[in-house]
């Protein structure tokens, strides 16, 4: 999958349309007449703003929107709404509508694919192709049943108005529709900029070092590369502790849920006739075999030092920096191998300039982005922006976000500024010739700091 843009309409802090593009103004056709997608696509693109101006609205939007694609038809089916986010800061975007479109390439083909959500559910949803003109494969709209299709996905059936016909394609496998949808789901990341964004990431790491799909050679290169001073990487096992298990199977057998059997077969189905209210709510705590089993994995970083025995340093002990970029470095690893699009949360945070040139890097140098793996990061470092930057950005590359004095984000590209071929951006930005800076009022603090008062 290769992303070519992205429109949303009232999302969190997004309220009017906004659309991130990831297309080459040299492309002016909906199909290609010569070259391929990567020649007119950029490989990376990058939203630059002050705090709260929404940069991570426009993340989440891209989530969300993928989310639902993935789980309206099932985990969302048991939650007593609709799940939506919209704009909130004024008497009628929360009953409006939210508007959601892809355009994309799969199969060296041309897609567009939308949705609009209100709080009842899907109000509309199409799915186009353009292998020349645009033909329609999907189009629902609220009320009009069934949904209307190509001859080819009847078997699609009944669609409720709270879930989306493409996630439904995904549940039963249709033949069109799923190998589309599966492309547009699992081509996609985040990297978030939070604790427990992170240490999810870590755990995630230390599994897939014990199950063997993810190399320890992998990720100490990857440490090295930013020049931490680990030079081995373990994972340390433990069993959880007695008090812990015990809790849990009882909070389990509270809920009446059966642990799932790790072998996927084999496991006892609660028998329907059993007199639910007879089967004790907490037992004597006697562990099953499922949570005997039951350990923790935790990193252990071996450091380099004068002494032969030095002891490894748990993820605990740490800083910042190593975990930000390990965090990150593995999902930006995995994405540069197989293609598809990472979206990172504020890219700059805890790491030295010298890293992030380093990560960009690797997305624009087509001898090591053979899959044309494509990146959307936020970040507040106009490093990046400046001539000291290794990586050079095309105004159609940066992006600006900025916030009305209503809360509304509002988005330019930095392609809609006029200015001479060797214009010293980062210095144009932070000067406030583009927008998406802060507006500071310093003597509000020295007012608070001297009378007591603001």
């Amino acid at each position: 999958m290769i992303l070519l843009s992205f429109t949303v309409r009232n999302h969190k802090s997004i309220r009017d349309e906004v659309t991130i593009d990831f297309m080459k103004s040299s492309l002016r056709t909906l199909a290609l007449k010569e070259g391929t997608w990567a020649d007119y696509t950029y490989p990376l693109v990058g939203i630059f703003g002050p705090n709260a101006s929404g940069k991570s609205a426009v993340l989440d939007a891209f989530h969300y929107a993928i989310a639902a694609v993935k789980y309206s038809s099932t985990a969302w089916q048991a939650r007593p709404t609709f799940t939506r986010e919209p704009f909130k800061l004024d008497a009628h975007s929360g009953q409006a509508s939210s508007f959601y479109v892809f355009q994309f390439v799969h199969r060296e083909h041309r897609y567009e694919y939308g949705f609009e959500v209100d709080a009842k559910g899907v109000a509309s949803e199409w799915l186009r192709e353009a292998p020349l003109r645009w033909r329609t494969l999907l189009e629902r709209h609220r009320g009009e049943k069934p949904v209307k299709t190509q001859r080819a996905l009847l078997a699609l059936g009944s669609v409720s108005d709270r879930e989306l016909a493409l996630s439904r394609a995904l549940v039963i496998g249709d033949d069109v529709l799923a190998p589309i949808a599966r492309d547009l789901t699992d081509s996609f990341d985040i990297v978030s900029v939070k604790d427990v964004h992170r240490e999810s990431r870590l755990r995630s790491i230390a599994e897939s070092l014990v199950d063997g799909s993810v190399s320890p050679l992998d990720i100490e290169t990857l440490l090295q590369v930013a020049d931490i001073g680990i030079q081995k990487v373990t994972v340390e096992e433990n069993d959880l502790p007695a008090n812990v298990r015990k809790a849990l199977t009882q909070f389990r057998r509270a809920l009446k849920v059966e642990p799932e059997n790790d072998a996927g077969d084999g496991a006892d189905e609660p028998d329907p006739s059993e007199d639910e209210t007879e089967r004790p709510v907490i037992d004597s705590g006697e562990l099953d075999e499922e949570d005997s089993k039951q350990i923790v994995r935790n990193l252990l970083f071996t450091h380099r030092g004068e002494s032969a025995d030095v002891k490894p340093f748990s993820v605990a002990s740490e800083s910042d920096g190593t975990i930000a970029w390990l965090a990150l470095m593995v999902p930006v690893i995995d994405t540069l191998r197989n293609g598809g699009l990472l979206l990172v949360d504020e890219l700059d945070s805890s790491l030295h300039p010298h890293l992030l040139d380093v990560v960009l890097g690797l997305f624009t140098d087509p001898a090591l982005n053979r899959n044309h793996a494509q990146l959307l990061f936020t970040s507040h470092e106009t490093y990046v922006l400046s001539p000291l930057s290794d990586t050079r950005l095309a105004p159609e590359q940066v992006w600006l976000t900025d916030k009305s004095y209503d809360g509304v984000t509002e988005l330019t590209c930095l392609a809609d500024f006029s200015q001479h071929a060797d214009a010293n951006v980062a210095k144009r930005y932070l000067a406030g010739r583009y927008g998406g800076t802060p507006r500071l009022a310093p003597s509000m603090l020295a007012s608070l700091l001297v009378t007591g008062e603001a």
